[in-house]
């Protein structure tokens, strides 16, 4: 295991324990309304976070570390929290207290480790270093993210696969998390004294910008009136992707290096329509 990781997981582990023996020794009630409303919104917030916290690429504004994917997962602080709310509940069985608490705290053990169990879980492919019109092409749906970087990389003339950039995006078969992405590229570019900026931009201001290349995570949203991106370009609803803008031509149009067809040139409104706002460039 990569010593960013050990480290990130070492320390999570010490604040979710401490978290968690804090709330047990603090939210003693005796008549439990507290502890059970903090236990409740605890649960809560571990569950929203997962859903529309975790993972987004925003967090590594604020922990630039290539571990961030681990220390901004914050749902192990909420299990934690429930779990020492859980010891502490009044008129309740040992059995039942202890229960709770047990799977609260494997909650937030699992939560901590779950990009590393994630790759065990699901193994992921081995990769390749497959290049047309130096543009890394993935060689398996779920690795265009690992090959967007790749492409990146050679647009900074730093050379480096797919397949290098797989284990350490944290990719395993169904795709790559945001964090890992992030992850891989800053370790590549921390290796050659380089930076990575995370993107704060509107799509006009990255054109304005005109500081090319520049990684983009793109999706096609639900709901997209135009049929032509699914049906005749391939994109599918929902299911995020990386591509590689390489800056834009003399016509206009952007030139993007998509890791499933190559070479290809985008529009204004093309880039309005798949590009959310993520993305990040080196420095």
């Amino acid at each position: 295991m990569a010593i960013d990781l050990m480290v990130a997981i070492a320390v999570m582990t010490v604040v979710a324990v401490a978290c968690g023996m804090f709330t047990a020794f603090y939210a003693y009630s005796r008549k439990g309304q507290r502890t059970v409303l903090c236990l409740t919104l605890a649960v809560f917030a571990m569950v929203y976070f997962l859903f529309y916290g975790s993972g987004q690429l925003f967090w590594a504004k604020f922990v630039p570390s290539s571990a961030a994917i681990i220390y901004t997962n914050f749902a192990a602080i909420f299990a934690a929290l429930a779990a020492g709310w859980a010891w502490r509940l009044p008129n309740t069985p040992r059995w039942r207290r202890g229960s709770l608490t047990t799977l609260l705290t494997l909650s937030a053990l699992a939560a901590i480790n779950w990009p590393l169990l994630s790759i065990a879980v699901r193994p992921p492919p081995q990769g390749g270093d497959d290049w047309e019109n130096g543009v890394a092409m993935q060689t398996s749906w779920a690795t265009c993210s690992p090959a967007a970087a790749a492409t990146l990389f050679r647009g900074e003339g730093i050379e480096v696969s797919e397949a290098e950039m797989i284990p350490l995006c944290l990719t395993d078969s169904s795709g790559t998390p945001t964090l890992g992405l992030y992850r891989g590229v800053k370790l590549i570019s921390e290796q050659h004294d380089r930076t990575v900026e995370v993107l704060d931009e509107t799509h006009a201001e990255l054109l304005e910008k005109d500081d090319w290349p520049v990684l983009l995570a793109v999706e096609l949203p639900f709901g997209v009136d135009d049929r032509r991106y699914a049906d005749q370009w391939g994109w599918i609803p929902g299911l995020g992707h990386s591509v590689v803008a390489f800056g834009k031509r003399p016509d206009g149009s952007i030139l993007i290096g998509d890791p499933s067809v190559g070479l290809e040139a985008w529009n204004e409104h093309d880039l309005q329509v798949l590009w959310h706002g993520g993305g990040m460039r080196v420095k």
